[in-house]
């Protein structure tokens, strides 16, 4: 069973409760199936864990999350003198929504009507470098979380979310340091490619020869990277281009379409509202000029 937790990028966590235990003797974990989700880091000792048969054992400078709906329990096997911090929350994620595993690339970064349905994975235990800081803002937290403010449960929420985000990403770092994946080098030489061919229609056997690779190993391995297809990637990236012109210039759509290698205009006004959600006429009607 999958224990991974994640987070949602259109929605903050929400902090149920957050603490600071301590045990002089043995402790046991209790048994139970959580409905909210566990973030645990121990400062010293080291705490036992059991997540549906798996048993960590959560030393100094660890963490660990824990997935709710899953049944976590333990033995009296944590150590004595063991001391730990502990965050219980929930995601909201929205039932109606088809989160993706692929956040959107940052040569295509702009904002479309799906640009924050994705999850974020949370690495699931270990240690890192940027623990070393960790017990100073948990302790930080977990004193304000106990003061009465106006909208306290919020701003201790997005303090914990940005905490979360810093983990994934030191922990995201380390991985890519220790793999340097095929797949990341033909997805960024794809990617280079492309926007050094904005201006032009989509030829996979430009793409190809200019890698030196079968294309459907192309198309496969950037699909697996990215969560994207080519195709897709070359209409977005060439739209991201209008968006700049229309942001920085005074042309119109006609001109757009003419400079981007577009033969008739209406069919990049489809693209384009196949890619944003609306017309470009309609998309350029937000932004003001001087």
């Amino acid at each position: 069973m999958n224990g991974q937790v994640y987070l949602s990028a259109d929605r903050i966590p929400l902090i149920r409760d957050i603490g600071m235990s301590h045990t002089e003797a043995a402790y046991t974990h209790p048994d139970r199936i959580a409905d909210y989700d566990v973030f645990l880091f121990v400062v010293r000792g080291c705490m036992q864990v059991i997540e549906e048969g798996v048993e960590y054992f959560v030393g100094a400078n660890e963490h660990l999350f824990l997935k709710r709906g899953m049944h976590h329990w333990g033995l009296p096997a944590t150590a004595p003198g063991t001391c730990w911090y502990w965050i219980h929350f929930n995601v909201p994620f929205d039932d109606g929504i088809v989160y993706r595993e692929h956040p959107p690339l940052p040569e295509i970064d702009y904002y479309q009507p799906d640009h924050y349905h994705y999850v974020i994975p949370m690495p699931k235990y270990g240690t890192s470098p940027f623990h070393l800081g960790l017990e100073t803002r948990l302790k930080a937290l977990t004193s304000n979380y106990l003061l009465p403010a106006n909208h306290g449960m919020l701003e201790i929420s997005l303090r914990v979310c940005q905490l979360f985000l810093e983990l994934q990403k030191e922990f995201q770092q380390k991985e890519n340091g220790l793999q340097t994946g095929k797949s990341d080098v033909i997805a960024g030489r794809i990617i280079a490619f492309l926007l050094q061919h904005l201006e032009e229609d989509f030829d996979s056997t430009s793409i190809a020869i200019h890698m030196r690779l079968n294309y459907s190993y192309l198309s496969a391995s950037f699909k697996k990277q990215t969560g994207q297809t080519i195709v897709e990637a070359h209409a977005r990236l060439r739209m991201g281009k209008a968006i700049e012109w229309m942001r920085n210039t005074s042309m119109n759509v006609s001109e757009i379409s003419e400079r981007l290698g577009y033969r008739n205009p209406y069919y990049f006004s489809r693209v384009f509202k196949k890619v944003l959600g609306e017309p470009p006429s309609s998309y350029m009607s937000r932004f003001y000029k001087t």
